[in-house]
């Protein structure tokens, strides 16, 4: 027979949260109870099971009382009924005090069975406050969640916020979900930020070659573009003479010029709309600033630009990012410091590759303790692989030494 569906997914629930946590033994059994009747065919002894308990009285912080309500929802939803289910994951997410783990669990599901029922409000609620647990806790945010706020946030026309969600999408799954790419395509083309549509159209074309509506799409990002571009030259006149007024005429033409591979000019637009305090002096303007630097090879501005950013954003990645650049410039007791404040802000993305990096600047510094310090903390995150030739690099220079000495 197979394990006992319900039960494990119980099982991992209680055994991710304290002692006092987790569900008592007449729960587990009355569970079990349950799950043996839906194996045998028994749905109407199975969900009398669950109902007689779920609609019992209980505290308002009672755990085992959340568990019943959560596990007969799922048994509703697995029966296809989810406006009965959405009443009982409504009364387990009133329950008060429970495992963070449990909750940011909840709040995807219900997210889901919210939106689903046409509850958008409602369901963009949950998704947000899945999305504040998991990033505070460090949990796995899955892109389907990602992607249903993007689309949620799409259809209110709140385009800022559904671009940060379907872009989260695609860059956390491990397949092109083609759904997600064309919501990020229509959102780009109603921001109009053509370029970025364009990449987005190309990469569609990629994968499926051979689909008309995709290359048409992509047919007509390029007649726009050739459109923007007789446009964007009088946006260069108006540069010229000091008479380019809105924010978004500076964006344009630095999105223009890095399209064109221009990006020297692109950064001298962006550097001149926040000198005149035309552009906001915020994290989207910098980062555009910093890209623009990094592909013209200025690294030096590069930094400076991304420096700015770190004073106005806790995200640890921009502090990788210039540790990375000094890396690459060989400026390894700089890459340190910024890869070391990373780490000091909770940096967890591909696990062990920081370790790796400082370890490698340890190394080029002549400072072999310090880097077998931080190649066995990568080792240890699973980067065993990468760490190998490193160590055996440090062995073999370490015996040379030692025979040149004798």
């Amino acid at each position: 027979m197979i394990k006992n569906l319900f039960i494990v997914f119980i099982f991992l629930f209680s055994t991710s949260v304290s002692s006092q946590d987790a569900i008592q033994q007449w729960v587990y059994n009355m569970l079990e109870r349950a799950q043996i009747k839906v194996d045998k065919g028994d749905l109407v002894g199975a969900e009398k099971t669950y109902k007689d308990y779920a609609d019992d009285s209980y505290s308002d912080r009672s755990y085992d009382h959340f568990v019943i309500l959560r596990t007969y929802a799922y048994f509703l939803l697995s029966e296809d009924r989810n406006d009965e289910a959405l009443k009982y994951l409504i009364k387990a997410d009133t329950k008060k005090r429970m495992p963070d783990y449990d909750v940011f669990m909840l709040k995807f599901v219900l997210g889901q069975v919210l939106y689903v029922n046409g509850q958008r409000d409602e369901a963009k609620k949950s998704f947000v406050e899945w999305v504040r647990i998991g990033t505070e806790k460090n949990f796995d945010l899955r892109p389907e969640g990602y992607a249903t706020l993007a689309t949620i946030y799409a259809q209110d026309s709140e385009w800022d916020n559904a671009l940060i969600y379907v872009t989260l999408a695609l860059d956390n799954s491990s397949i092109f979900v083609e759904n997600w790419a064309q919501l990020k395509f229509a959102i780009h083309t109603e921001k109009k930020q053509y370029m970025l549509a364009l990449e987005v159209a190309q990469n569609l074309v990629r994968i499926k070659p051979k689909n008309k509506a995709y290359i048409e799409q992509m047919a007509a990002v390029y007649n726009v573009i050739r459109f923007e571009e007789e446009s964007l030259a009088s946006l260069e006149f108006k540069l010229q003479q000091n008479l380019l007024i809105k924010p978004s005429e500076y964006i344009n033409l630095a999105n223009f010029y890095l399209y064109k591979g221009l990006p020297v000019d692109s950064s001298k637009v962006v550097e001149k709309g926040l000198k005149l305090k035309i552009l906001e002096n915020n994290i989207k303007h910098n980062e555009l600033l910093s890209n623009a630097y990094i592909i013209a090879k200025d690294f030096k501005n590069a930094i400076r630009a991304l420096i700015n950013v770190t004073k106005l954003s806790d995200d640890p990645k921009y502090d990788y990012r210039i540790g990375q650049i000094y890396l690459q410039n060989s400026e390894y007791s700089d890459a340190i410091k910024y890869l070391k404040i990373a780490r000091g802000k909770g940096w967890k993305s591909k696990p062990g590759s920081l370790e790796l990096l400082i370890g490698i600047c340890f190394i080029e510094l002549d400072d072999f303790d310090n880097a077998r310090t931080e190649l066995a903390k990568a080792s240890n995150l699973g980067k065993e692989k990468d760490v190998l030739p490193w160590l055996n690099y440090m062995d073999s220079t370490e015996n040379l030494r030692a025979a040149a000495a004798n």
